[in-house]
């Protein structure tokens, strides 16, 4: 009966000790506080733009923790999650969607023990803003006469319940109103982004402005663009950083009194065109090398889509450099490095030279240009390439035609490149043929029976007259 007795007040004690721990483990931890970081204008809030908010748990809290951030209106669920490790504020980042409009909190749980904290204090989300909708010409920039589109594009694909509207004025601005006329509007379906108006045969300048205008929870929220001028050019191109006139040098094309780079992108297979445009309009002869720079430049005019039967850049559908990432074309015409000169050392130069069966000839191959820069030359015979040469403009380049000298029609040419597919002209032919005259006595002999026939052929006849 003792050992009975005994046996319930153990039992009856560790029940006690349970039910204690049980109800400490119940019991929530203290709550952690929510806040928007200090970066978030809380009042000026922009649609679909990013919110940074800042939860932090006590220090007491012991890690490691599950960190959420919930919706006031459904703590049953999170929207984000942290697992925290070490004592740190957890940063959550919002798109401020219009569902997102709302009070969010924030809580933990210890992992270890499954203990929940508190709900934060909520803080409310409120948009108050948009951001600026875009305004874009295709193309960037046009020639006069020529037609040309302005676009007004939402920031971001996905606005819904959105109205663009645009507007113009004139440009230079004149005495009297110089406020913007409105031009038209579009509601924007499910799906589509941007509105735009086309102008044709373009003679002057425009301004153009874009409005949006949102309708967000039952209210209205609107924004405008930068102005856009719509101005048409002539569009001349040039070469720098040499001087004006040059054939050689990075295209630059002139908009509005400034000389801006072109631009292109990776996949853009269109160089060769270009560059045969660039060298036609400047009176530059043929291309003769390209290449494109390596980073487009801070502000490029945009990616010209030439054929290469145009007569200038001008002429060339230019689109946006939005979405460049390589330079412009550096280009080198043939005025800028014209055919080289072929001689023979030693010899007069002509264009058909014999030499011996067993005689050597030496050809020389010079080339003059402004670019101090090494290029190749290559000696062919008869089209095809013999031997290739990496001089500098001004320097000789010398081949020893050792005997016996093959027969055929010498020249050489220079390219810039190991690679020969942009070349100059050839040179002057130099024509290089065997001849051997006969010997001294075998001259001398034939002059001698040639003096004896005449003689007796003379004797003969004056025989036959005297008869």
């Amino acid at each position: 009966m003792g050992l009975h007795k005994l046996t319930v007040l153990c039992s009856a004690l560790c029940l006690a000790v349970f039910a204690v721990q049980l109800a400490e483990s119940q019991e929530l931890l203290q709550a952690p506080t929510l806040s928007f970081a200090v970066d978030v204008n809380q009042s000026a809030i922009k649609l679909y733009s990013s919110i940074v908010v800042v939860c932090t748990i006590p220090n007491t809290a012991r890690t490691p923790a599950e960190v959420h951030l919930s919706l006031a209106a459904n703590t049953s669920s999170a929207v984000l999650s942290f697992t925290l490790t070490r004592q740190s504020p957890v940063f959550f980042t919002l798109i401020a969607r219009p569902d997102y409009e709302t009070a969010f909190i924030c809580w933990y749980r210890h992992i270890r023990t499954n203990t929940q904290s508190h709900f934060s204090e909520p803080i409310n989300i409120v948009i108050s803003a948009l951001s600026d909708p875009l305004g874009v010409l295709i193309p960037p920039v046009f020639p006069v006469g020529t037609k040309y589109t302005f676009q007004c594009e939402t920031p971001l694909i996905g606005y819904t319940n959105t109205t663009l509207s645009v507007y113009d004025r004139l440009l230079p601005l004149r005495s009297g109103n110089n406020s913007f006329e409105y031009v038209g509007s579009r509601v924007l379906a499910p799906g589509e982004w941007g509105a735009a108006i086309t102008r044709t045969n373009a003679g002057e300048t425009y301004e153009f402005l874009c409005e949006m205008e949102v309708f967000l929870n039952g209210r209205a929220l609107r924004s405008r663009s930068k102005p856009t001028a719509a101005m048409p050019e002539e569009l001349p191109v040039r070469l720098v950083p040499k001087d004006l006139g040059t054939c050689y040098g990075d295209a630059y094309v002139r908009v509005r009194d400034d000389w801006k780079p072109l631009c292109f992108v990776p996949k853009f297979d269109n160089n060769l065109n270009v560059a045969k445009v660039v060298c036609k309009e400047l009176g530059c002869g043929q291309v003769i090398d390209y290449r494109k720079l390596g980073s487009a430049a801070h502000t490029p005019v945009g990616t010209p889509n030439c054929t290469g039967n145009e007569k200038k850049v001008a002429e060339c559908p230019i689109s946006s450099a939005r979405f460049c990432d390589q330079g412009t074309l550096n280009v080198l015409c043939s005025e800028a490095l014209p055919p080289p000169t072929l001689s023979l050392s030693k010899r007069e130069t002509a264009s058909r030279v014999y030499v011996r069966t067993e005689e050597s000839a030496t050809l020389e191959c010079i080339f003059q240009s402004s670019i101090n820069e090494f290029a190749y030359i290559t000696l062919t015979r008869d089209g095809n390439d013999l031997y290739t040469e990496r001089t500098l403009p001004g320097h000789r380049v010398t081949w020893i035609l050792r005997n016996t000298v093959n027969e055929g029609e010498y020249a050489c040419y220079v390219h810039t490149r190991g690679f020969k597919v942009y070349r100059t002209e050839s040179s002057n032919v130099i024509g290089i043929y065997i001849y051997d005259p006969p010997p001294a006595g075998a001259v001398a002999a034939g002059v001698i029976t040639t003096i004896v026939g005449v003689i007796i052929l003379v004797l003969l006849c004056i025989y036959g007259a005297s008869e």
